[in-house]
């Protein structure tokens, strides 16, 4: 049987379940502004469609505002519920998840500035650039995307990681439903695979299916954790 909740606790669900949903409402809109056609593994296709797209920067910044929303709302609302729990264990786990949420929302802010623009700019000048520099125009921007790859590669970890330890922290702690918990492992768990996949072969298509399940697994679980927590503020009963 799962703990009534305190004073305390209730803001923490409150803004955990509000900052978790937003969050994944603006990724998902922001994203859909994302332009996605090309492989991204062909840089002369993927370039030109960088390009061409005006949203793009734009998608990149509501993109980070959600993720942060995520990871600075919502982790950090777990971390403030576990880490006072009646579990040695939990406690510690969620210092730990709050130093890994830290560490991963400050990698994606660089991989943004990196994806969002250095990338953008440099397409934009490889396509505006005279037929002599073209070349030279190119490599610049395979390089920066070279460099997105690389810590698109850590910040997936790292995203996996912070899923892994918070859904160890639930499942042994009473504060939400132990399921939950352990949906979150295995989410992190596929994420991780997928990020260690992008180390070693960028953005494949090969790589579709692990970094498919892994999205869908972590928007889900992203989606669980804001529609739990709010419910269990609706149940007055459990509020001490």
């Amino acid at each position: 049987m799962q703990p009534n909740i305190d004073e305390f606790e209730l803001p923490m669900l409150r803004m955990g379940s509000v900052t978790f949903l937003a969050g994944l409402i603006i990724i998902l809109v922001s994203t859909m502004f994302h332009a996605s056609r090309e492989d991204s593994n062909n840089h002369p296709l993927v370039f030109a469609e960088y390009a061409a797209s005006d949203p793009w920067i734009a998608a990149h910044i509501g993109q980070f505002a959600g993720v942060m929303f995520v990871f600075a709302g919502g982790f950090v609302a777990l971390y403030r519920l576990h880490v006072r729990s009646k579990s040695g264990t939990a406690s510690a786990l969620a210092w730990l998840g709050l130093a890994l949420t830290i560490t991963a929302a400050s990698t994606f802010a660089i991989l943004q500035a990196v994806d969002g623009i250095a990338l953008k700019r440099a397409v934009d000048s490889w396509t505006a650039a005279p037929p002599e520099e073209r070349a030279a125009a190119f490599r610049v921007a395979e390089g920066i995307r070279w460099t997105e790859i690389g810590i698109n590669s850590i910040f997936r970890i790292l995203q996996g990681t912070v899923a892994v330890i918070f859904g160890v922290a639930i499942a042994i702690g009473a504060m939400l439903s132990r399921w939950i918990g352990v949906f979150g492992i295995f989410a992190g768990a596929a994420t991780i695979v997928a990020g260690v996949g992008v180390a070693y072969v960028g953005f494949s298509s090969s790589l579709g299916v692990v970094g498919t399940v892994s999205t869908v697994m972590s928007f889900s679980w992203l989606g669980i954790l804001g529609i739990f927590m709010w419910r269990k503020t609706m149940t007055k009963t459990n509020i001490r």
